[in-house]
């Protein structure tokens, strides 16, 4: 649904699939997709940039089975001024997002182990700070659709901004959602 972002899949142990660069995401064919096995590229291809991130995120998360790194407006607004992203917004939010933290520029580099390391089934998303939002999840589809509500909700949050301040879903209720649906 973009032309900007990184997709990839893990296939077996630490091996994945990953989108490369410069190709618009609607005119990806199965051939552009690079394989990474044993920590490298599949020959003649060039896998994204994030290649390194998303192998250190599989390694360290077994949990984890597919990672979307992208830029969607309204999670960038967020992402670029500042303003705390509550996902306290409906049950929903919070059920598939739990709460997401703003990490600043430079956490997404190789060699930093930040976002690895706070991914975990409780916080199965980030935002990076002037850069973009990830996205985790067991499978692929669970992964889009958590992209799908943290966009919406933040459209949501964009778009009430003028009517007033957020009232956010309290403490009680958040236990109340966590004892029914986090079990």
């Amino acid at each position: 649904i973009s032309t900007y972002g990184t997709v990839s899949v893990r296939w077996k142990e630490n091996n994945f699939l990953i989108t490369p660069p410069h190709v618009v995401r609607w005119d990806i064919t199965p051939e552009d997709i690079v394989q990474i096995k044993g920590g490298k590229a599949e020959a003649h291809k060039t896998p994204s940039r994030s290649m390194y991130l998303h192998q250190k995120i599989y390694k360290d998360n077994p949990h984890i089975n597919s990672i979307i790194s992208t830029q969607p407006p309204n999670l960038l607004a967020f992402a670029t001024t500042g303003v705390k992203f509550d996902v306290r917004t409906i049950p929903e939010s919070w059920i598939f997002l739990q709460d997401v933290p703003c990490l600043p520029f430079g956490a997404q580099f190789r060699g930093e182990d930040i976002i690895p390391e706070m991914l975990s089934e409780s916080m199965p998303s980030v935002l990076i700070a002037n850069d973009c939002f990830l996205v985790t999840g067991d499978e692929l589809l669970q992964t889009f659709d958590r992209l799908e509500v943290a966009e919406f909700s933040a459209k949501s949050l964009v778009m009430a901004a003028p009517m007033g301040k957020l009232e956010p879903i309290n403490e009680d209720q958040i236990e109340a959602l966590r004892k029914k649906f986090l079990g």
